[in-house]
């Protein structure tokens, strides 16, 4: 993995195309592997659900879609992390999912991930961010928190027949990506 330099001068974000498809999905089916459908983040989801989400098809649909962003990490050329934005108005964007690479966690991936996330959305004219996570995921939460987002409340969603209960944050997407322009929420 290298010294924490040599990583940062290899790691790029870049937004996915279609010929990114294959590698995100093998990434995807490894961070399944590595994560196990009892790690946080990966609630409600099934073998046959993560096929379904790293299928070639589905891949192709995001990555053309003009409601969605997705955005890859890559250590040297491998996709260790991986990030989506959908636009689900004319002003909000949600973050739809950080994923990272269990071996990769705690070195600044998710954070780059989260950076070009907002940059994205800055250029793509949104004001807003949200994000949801279980209400039990603390990690994710505190990185959230951490990272300028407020908690506004919680949503009751069904995911592979189970009533989840999931954590709404959100915050003001910056304009340079400072993280300095936070939204107040009551």
């Amino acid at each position: 993995m290298g010294t924490a330099d040599e990583r940062e001068g290899r790691l790029k974000v870049v937004e996915a195309t279609a010929s990114d498809i294959p590698s995100i999905h093998e990434f995807i089916l490894e961070a399944w592997k590595e994560a196990g459908p009892s790690a946080w983040g990966w609630t409600g989801a099934t073998e046959a659900s993560i096929q379904e989400l790293a299928s070639v098809d589905y891949l192709r649909r995001l990555v053309s879609s003009p409601k969605v962003k997705m955005l890859l990490a890559r250590d040297g050329g491998q996709v260790v992390g991986f990030a989506a934005n959908r636009r689900l108005d004319e002003i909000t964007v949600e973050l739809a999912g950080i994923i990272v690479s269990e071996r990769f966690t705690g070195l600044g991936i998710g954070t780059a991930l989260l950076k070009a996330s907002l940059d994205a959305a800055s250029a793509g004219g949104f004001e807003e961010m949200t994000v949801k996570t279980e209400t039990f995921n603390e990690r994710a939460i505190g990185f959230y928190v951490a990272n300028g987002f407020k908690r506004i409340g919680v949503s009751s969603e069904e995911l592979e027949g189970k009533r989840v209960d999931l954590a709404v944050l959100r915050r003001r997407v910056t304009d340079q990506g400072t993280g300095r322009d936070r939204l107040d929420v009551g």
